[in-house]
């Protein structure tokens, strides 16, 4: 009996000793750099794939008659009868900005309009310059005319997003942007907390290259991705870039990679952790290079 009681204390201590460990290793979390879009301390799940080899009707599968029944009782989204449609056959009314209007030009209005920033921007930057080598992912320079495949366009496309257009995925959190409006950072809060924006890039297009522009002279990096997201849950980063400067505005590009875009299945996420709270790091774009069947 006395044996029994001599091992509780160490049961307890053992416990004890354990759940310190856990809060330690929660509350140091936020210095390590973590590399995917998840949470830190939680593992990204990854996609496996299409669940299902139905064709849906969305799909270009059969449609089930008996699917179109429950249409029948389903209550109206506004009180009172519906409004008559158009007649097709009605003769449009062309805008000045349809194609074959011949009306009179709309003229500029007088007067002064606000910015839309708070001020104008103290430096005029020219992000060539911190590219001194030919870039590939850069149609100007001509590094992306290598030869991309017969399937493939020879030139890039882009998807191109100023980082004031991204949101935090998390409340807690409060951001601004720079005068210019172009430019964003986290002005409190947890700085492992991503910011994102929806991808749109065309169903089968082949995503090579990811590039951020950011503002960097904190001791810390940002990390940016190309996320992709089934419809449970799962996620799956595509690829990652960092900003790896600390000497102000520059600009870095991912690895190249072959990535084939599945609109039917996934859909597509821009992320970004600042790891940094204040203007010592601010996101001012994201842009992704891709090339179309």
């Amino acid at each position: 009996m006395k044996i029994r009681f001599k091992r509780f204390p160490l049961i307890i201590s053992c416990v004890v000793l354990g759940v310190l460990t856990i809060t330690f290793a929660a509350v140091s979390a936020e210095d390590i750099p973590w590399l995917w879009s998840s949470e830190p301390g939680t593992l990204p799940r990854q996609s496996a794939g299409n669940k299902s080899d139905a064709v849906l009707p969305d799909e270009g599968g059969a449609m089930d008659p008996a699917a179109s029944l429950g249409f029948i009782d389903l209550v109206p989204s506004a009180e009172g009868s519906l409004i008559p449609a158009k007649n097709n056959l009605d003769e449009p009314i062309l805008q000045p900005d349809d194609d074959g209007y011949t009306g009179p030009i709309p003229e500029a209005l007088d007067g002064e309009f606000a910015p839309s920033g708070d001020g104008e921007s103290q430096i005029q930057i020219d992000w060539s310059d911190f590219m001194t080598e030919p870039q590939p992912d850069d149609n100007v320079t001509g590094a992306s005319m290598t030869d991309a495949g017969l399937d493939w366009s020879s030139l890039y496309y882009y998807f191109h997003a100023a980082g004031s257009s991204l949101r935090p995925r998390d409340s807690s959190v409060d951001w601004a942007n720079d005068g210019s409006g172009g430019c964003m950072y986290l002005a409190s809060g947890d700085s492992t907390k991503i910011f994102n924006i929806h991808l749109e890039v065309p169903h089968g297009s082949r995503i090579e290259y990811l590039r951020i522009y950011f503002y960097d002279t904190s001791a810390s990096n940002s990390f940016a991705w190309v996320t992709r997201y089934d419809d449970e849950g799962d996620i799956e980063d595509v690829t990652y870039v960092a900003s790896t400067s600390n000497l102000g505005y520059g600009s870095t590009l991912s690895p190249y990679i072959e990535h084939i875009v599945d609109t039917t299945n996934y859909s597509y996420v821009l992320n970004w952790r600042p790891y940094a709270v204040g203007t010592t790091m601010q996101l001012c774009g994201l842009r992704v290079a891709y090339r179309l069947p």
